[in-house]
């Protein structure tokens, strides 16, 4: 039976971006009352500039409310209306996610992930990214981004360069120096992060050195009290060591004022055993 909602729409609009060279194919779940012109609704389309962009709604009223016309999207992209299930599975986003071939799972519903936000990208093999609320009110104007080296790193700073875009806003790209790591080795990891910025010219790098027993999860809360958001990449251990011994993610997403954005890639590879732990914790409602 036809979906009543499903169509697509093309909407025409010349980047900001000048220098991606990929278009992403967005899923983006958020809950229902969630307005049109919410700022990481915004986030979501910046991130599908060029490629597909697919919104579950729940009636066509919301779908019109929704479509880029009314929400004044500032993106170029297709946009794809689904009908939303009583329940969000991992199992229909995992069918979503292969009928559209989509690249990112943009979650913004009102929740917390016990590990990180990975669920999904574990469930469907895309990359998932979970926005934690803060204290926001009216807009970003400056993102903290703490990077280090791993298998998220690109993912993570992907995302920041779409959510500053899609707020103008200023970003910092934050590291914690670890015992052992040179100066030259924070210099390359630094040159790496603007080589993957593609010519986004609104960031500034910091080198952070931490005080006595500080944890680094410790430095990025102090400092993140000062941005409007944090953007930061998901563990790099397995999912079942994240779970028994916690991360530097989990205490960020639980102690920052601020929003946090949890980037999860999906095309890490992961074990057997850390697979079906996170299709066990994946949301069932």
């Amino acid at each position: 039976m036809p979906n009543r909602f499903e169509g697509s729409q093309t909407v025409g609009y010349a980047s900001s971006d000048g220098g991606r060279t990929t278009s992403e194919r967005v899923l983006c779940l958020f809950d229902p009352g969630e307005p049109a012109d919410g700022q990481f609704l915004q986030v979501a389309e910046s991130l599908a500039d060029g490629g597909r962009f697919v919104v579950p709604v729940r009636d066509a009223t919301v779908a019109e409310s929704l479509k880029p016309s009314s929400s004044d999207a500032t993106a170029d992209y297709e946009t794809r209306f689904l009908e939303r299930p009583p329940t969000v599975t991992a199992e229909w986003v995992t069918d979503v996610v292969d009928r559209f071939d989509i690249t990112v799972i943009f979650d913004i519903r009102d929740r917390k992930s016990m590990l990180g936000g990975g669920e999904l990208a574990l469930a469907s093999g895309g990359s998932h990214v979970t926005v934690t609320r803060g204290s926001e009110l009216d807009g970003i104007s400056s993102v903290l981004v703490p990077v280090a080296r791993g298998p998220h790193l690109d993912s993570t700073l992907d995302m920041a360069r779409a959510l500053a875009e899609s707020d103008d806003a200023w970003v910092d790209l934050f590291h914690v120096v670890e015992e052992g790591e040179t100066e030259g080795d924070v210099d390359d990891l630094f040159e790496y992060c603007s080589d993957r910025l593609l010519g986004f010219a609104n960031f500034d790098t910091w080198r952070y050195e931490r005080e006595g027993d500080e944890s680094p999860a410790q430095a990025i809360v102090d400092q993140s009290s000062y941005y409007g958001a944090t953007v930061i990449g998901a563990p790099k251990k397995g999912r079942l060591r994240e779970f028994v011994g916690g991360s530097t993610t989990e205490v960020v997403q639980s102690l920052c004022e601020n929003a946090v954005v949890t980037v999860r890639s999906g095309d890490v590879e992961v074990s057997r055993l850390d697979r079906r732990l996170g299709e066990f914790l994946a949301p069932k409602r």
